[in-house]
């Protein structure tokens, strides 16, 4: 059975999974929990019409959650041998998989999805983090609609897409929304009754020290939860406690407050007003400050100056 152990592992997701199914795709992001894989994200497709059976998966300590992007005319599934579904699958439906199974599969028609992949080591840390029993499996009825993982899918590709930005504390937020929906809806992991409090003074202060001196830079939500010494989890559920917002949405109202200062008071263009506050591109900077303003930036600083 394959384990996690000197770090040269790597388990069925990303390129190795693509290659082993043949389709086209890779790791679209890697999301890590105290220096851990807590959660990878692939994005398969194929336009050709696989009709082989796979060779087995090996034996590994994961699940496979398979989230499909567009309908899939037919997905045969073989467990430790076995056959234990065959059908057809559409946009929205979700399959789980545990991969100490052996997994084969044999797809029919065109593949859109997404693969997450959970570590069991991340299920099993949540758990304890919450103060629940270990989540002993994940299970989700074969075939149905999961309405909030497709919003949060929806969600993930578009800021993937936007990675050339600085929005790596909003696409962690994401991460850990996600092993949160999956370990507590799929795998029935209740929240612990005691409500928890927010942030310590210390701890609020120095989370938002820390995002403004760094505002510039591809921060990540475990950079801020390490100064406060708490895990990643722990610390976005505590700093929305204590300050009413997301971690990512502080940062992003801070940068949009830095580049209204510097747009009213300096020359600097706007393309370098973009990469001072961290947005990375003039294109991102634009769509995010019109977003949240209601305006586009030159139309702002143009409207403040003839003021």
């Amino acid at each position: 059975m394959a384990e996690e152990g000197d770090g040269s592992f790597e388990g069925f997701y990303g390129r190795r999974l693509a290659a082993h199914l043949g389709m086209d795709g890779d790791c679209l992001r890697k999301i890590n929990r105290q220096g851990k894989l807590a959660l990878a994200v692939t994005r398969l497709t194929c336009n050709r019409l696989l009709r082989e059976r796979t060779a087995a998966i090996p034996s590994e300590q994961a699940f496979s959650i398979l989230h499909q992007l567009g309908d899939l005319d037919r997905h045969s599934c073989w467990l430790a041998g076995r056959q234990r579904y065959s059908g057809s699958f559409q946009a929205g439906t979700v399959s789980v998989i545990d991969l100490r199974d052996t997994p084969q599969c044999e797809f029919k028609g065109p593949v859109d999805a997404v693969q997450y992949y959970i570590p069991r080591r991340a299920l099993d840390e949540f758990a304890y983090e919450n103060g629940t029993k270990p989540i002993s499996t994940l299970s989700w009825d074969r075939g149905r609609r999961d309405p909030y993982l497709s919003a949060l899918s929806s969600v993930l590709l578009t800021a993937l897409e936007e990675e050339n930005a600085n929005n790596s504390l909003f696409i962690d937020q994401l991460g850990l929304s996600l092993l949160a929906h999956f370990a507590q809806t799929y795998g029935a992991c209740a929240r612990k009754g005691a409500q928890e409090s927010g942030l310590a003074p210390w701890q609020e202060r120095r989370a938002k020290e820390i995002m403004r001196v760094r505002l510039s830079s591809n921060l990540t939500i475990a950079d801020v939860a390490a100064e406060c010494k708490l895990t990643p989890s722990h610390f976005a559920r505590s700093f929305r406690r204590s300050t009413g917002v997301a971690p990512h949405e502080y940062l992003s109202r801070l940068r949009i407050e830095e580049a209204k200062r510097l747009m009213a008071g300096t020359k600097l263009s706007l393309a370098d007003i973009a990469l001072i506050c961290g947005f990375g591109d003039q294109s991102y900077f634009t769509r995010v400050f019109s977003r949240t303003v209601g305006t586009s930036p030159g139309l702002w600083r143009r409207t403040r100056s003839e003021g």
